[in-house]
């Protein structure tokens, strides 16, 4: 058995953060390293059907190791490395690009907090004992144009930067950015929140 884990040099608070919210909305969910040089993206499914990720510096046992999201936060409050065993077969496809996205625009803070709060009006309203209906999380929320093209933000992606906390409350530092950037790479389209990032396949779905 393959035991994973992870030495984090810097970051460690945010990714905490993002994993521990993740680990709560979905206790299946799985984490995937990716080695940069002297850095490490650390995606993580969510079951709206997008991963989010955040970037440390530091090193993973393995390039493309996947380990459960839980037993990562149980890692990270503990302060240790050692993760638990590698789960890869539970990743559900590929990654998105390393490189290669292209800005298409920017977004306020104000605007994806105004989307979330309309839909998560409508998710109470029209839930089922599955959640909100897959019609209303698959809804083009947004439509973003620029020189590099038009990129659609759905609701999926709006719910995933509230509910894991990527996007700042009205509390926080001022010199922290008000903004979201949304760049585009072939099926790819990615939204940059302060605290993390969010991918979404425009034509394969990860799951």
């Amino acid at each position: 058995m393959i035991t994973e884990s992870l030495r984090i040099l810097d970051g460690a608070p945010g990714l905490q953060s993002l994993i521990g919210r993740a680990a709560d909305l979905d206790a299946s969910a799985s984490v995937r390293f990716r080695q940069l040089g002297q850095w490490v993206d650390v995606f993580v499914t969510t079951p709206f059907q997008v991963v989010a990720s955040r970037r440390i510096e530091g090193t993973a046992s393995r390039d493309g190791a996947v380990v459960s999201a839980v037993e990562l936060i149980d890692a990270l409050r503990a302060g240790t490395e050692t993760i638990g065993a590698a789960r890869d077969p539970n990743w559900p496809g590929a990654l998105p690009p390393a490189e290669g996205f292209t800005l298409v625009d920017n977004i306020p803070v104000s605007v994806v907090r105004e989307l979330a709060d309309k839909g998560q009006a409508l998710a109470r309203q029209f839930s089922g004992p599955l959640g909100p209906p897959a019609s209303l999380l698959d809804q083009t929320v947004l439509t973003v144009e620029g020189e590099a093209g038009t990129a659609e933000i759905t609701m999926r992606m709006i719910f995933t930067c509230t509910s894991l906390g990527l996007i700042p409350g009205f509390s926080a530092p001022m010199d922290i950015p008000r903004h979201l950037r949304v760049s585009v790479s072939g099926r790819w389209v990615r939204v940059d929140a302060p605290f993390g990032t969010v991918y979404r396949s425009t034509t394969l779905s990860l799951f």
